[in-house]
């Protein structure tokens, strides 16, 4: 038969208690301190996840104003060389213009000058063709010398024009 010996229940017994006394005081709080750690690191690792989220959005967003700035510097880029293009035609106008203008003016002033050159010459043919008259008319001696002289004056007055 079993007999049941007190030893062995006290065992038990103090086993039971031991087992009691370890679960509320031992058990308990380090279960409870790993539960702790393990909701901390939880929280740690869903704020990392939310910190790469934002990271990546923040990402997303710099590269989206650093495309729209390479456009826009494309574009400001583009109108520029439009502006320049512009300013460059406009400005072989106004010196094509300003040519022309002084051309104009040289034509005018050259003209003027061979008018007065054209005067002088003629009013140096006039007193030439007066001398020649009145040498002529000094001579008049006979008309194979008047035609000599007038042949002389004729090659003067060709050389002058």
């Amino acid at each position: 038969m079993l007999t049941l010996d007190w030893n062995i229940i006290w065992t038990f017994v103090n086993l039971i208690v031991f087992y009691l006394l370890l679960k509320k005081f031992l058990f308990g709080p380090v279960n409870a301190m790993m539960e702790k750690r393990v909701n901390e690191i939880e929280g740690s690792i869903e704020s990392a996840k939310n910190v790469n989220i934002e990271a990546a959005q923040l990402k997303a967003e710099y590269e989206e104003a650093l495309k729209n700035a390479k456009m826009e510097a494309t574009e400001i880029k583009r109108e520029a060389q439009i502006k320049i293009q512009e300013e460059h035609v406009i400005a072989i106008k106004v010196a094509e213009e300003e040519a022309t203008k002084v051309m104009l003016v040289a034509h005018k002033a050259i003209e003027i000058e061979r008018a007065k050159s054209i005067q002088s010459i003629q009013a140096e043919i006039s007193g030439i063709a007066i001398n020649a008259a009145s040498k002529i008319i000094q001579r008049n001696m006979d008309e194979d010398i008047n035609k000599d002289f007038l042949d002389q004056f004729l090659l003067k007055a060709g050389a002058l024009e």
